[in-house]
């Protein structure tokens, strides 16, 4: 059973980045860049889906950061570390990869969800990060 600092950390972790996301996916980026490519962005899908999408993002994110939480320690400066390196391995260069076979999704939109993506995990981190304590033991027992 994950102990309730992992979920305070998933809770904490889930809110933000679903406010993040909002901003940055829903409005910002849609009203610049996706609004240029309708056949390819079209966000059709009811927004429930993306919310626990999120949550389950970030659950991943915590869960494999206990596991390496030794590599790392705690505190925001080693979650923001392990959000950095999670970040680059998801993000880089899936998207690139993306774009080559994907009709209709620009290399230009392959940086910046790249760039998006890796930002995401750093912050993400980092309030994971902050909920773990640096140098106590594993804050979550093992699945």
């Amino acid at each position: 059973m994950k102990s309730g600092k992992f979920w305070i950390a998933v809770l904490a972790a889930g809110v933000v980045m679903n406010i993040i996301d909002f901003l940055v996916q829903g409005m910002w980026l849609m009203n610049t860049v996706y609004s240029q490519y309708p056949e390819t962005f079209n966000m059709e899908g009811n927004p429930v889906w993306f919310i626990i999408g999120e949550f389950i993002t970030v659950f991943v994110l915590a869960w494999v950061y206990d596991k390496v939480y030794g590599s790392f320690g705690g505190g925001v400066g080693g979650g923001a570390l392990y959000g950095f390196y999670a970040g680059v391995l998801v993000n880089f260069p899936t998207w690139i990869f993306i774009h080559l076979f994907m009709k209709g999704f620009s290399y230009g939109v392959a940086w910046i969800w790249t760039v998006n993506g890796i930002v995401w995990a750093v912050i993400a981190g980092a309030i994971i990060g902050a909920i773990y304590k640096k140098g106590s033991a594993s804050a979550v027992k093992s699945i």
